[in-house]
């Protein structure tokens, strides 16, 4: 009976082993970022309007958004009201997401947009960020909102696009952008 199990394990062990040679040479030929969609199909494109965003189902995202704004969704954080002028606050966000690792403009064709909140706005741009080894792709949704006399605010919402958790990945991104978009806005603040 133990030779069996032996067996079966060296020859379970060997099937790993073959497997994540195979998933190796793959990656090496089509890059990393491909291989996951070939294996698990495209990051979807899909036209964001925070206003009517659905409740999420899975742990995977993380959703930041001024308290009036995502009606249907709840926010995991509340966005603040900065005294800035949207141009403003849209140039000092635009500055500080865009320096990220692993960040590129998904700049791929969206379904036909409606509404003045939809992501052809001028002032709402998506994104694709990879994570930093395995080259998992996550899309990020900003907008920057006027809030009339020289207030504006800003949305993000940041998901995974493959499985049901992100280990604290968006809500780490977000975090940490939001920290960043605070000191430039108080410099910009004090500088004027």
């Amino acid at each position: 009976m133990s030779k069996l199990l032996i067996t079966g394990l060296k020859w379970l062990l060997g099937l790993v082993i073959a497997i994540v040679l195979a998933l190796a040479i793959v990656m090496a030929i089509i890059g990393r970022e491909n291989t996951w969609a070939v294996l698990f199909g495209a990051p979807p494109v899909d036209s964001i309007d925070f206003a009517t965003l659905p409740p999420r189902a899975k742990a995977n995202s993380f959703l930041l958004c001024p308290v009036d704004l995502c009606a249907e969704s709840r926010p995991d954080r509340i966005s603040p009201d900065y005294h800035v002028a949207v141009e403003s606050l849209a140039a000092i966000v635009r500055k500080i997401v865009e320096s990220t690792e692993g960040l590129r403009n998904d700049d791929r064709a969206r379904p036909e947009e409606t509404g003045t909140a939809s992501s052809g706005s001028e002032l709402q741009w998506d994104y694709i960020v990879t994570t930093r080894h395995l080259r998992f792709p996550d899309l990020v949704t900003v907008r920057v909102l006027d809030l009339g006399n020289g207030k504006s605010s800003l949305a993000i919402f940041s998901r995974a696009v493959y499985g049901r958790r992100d280990f604290g990945a968006n809500q780490n991104r977000i975090a940490a952008w939001m920290e960043a978009v605070e000191v430039a806005v108080a410099l910009k603040i004090s500088g004027d």
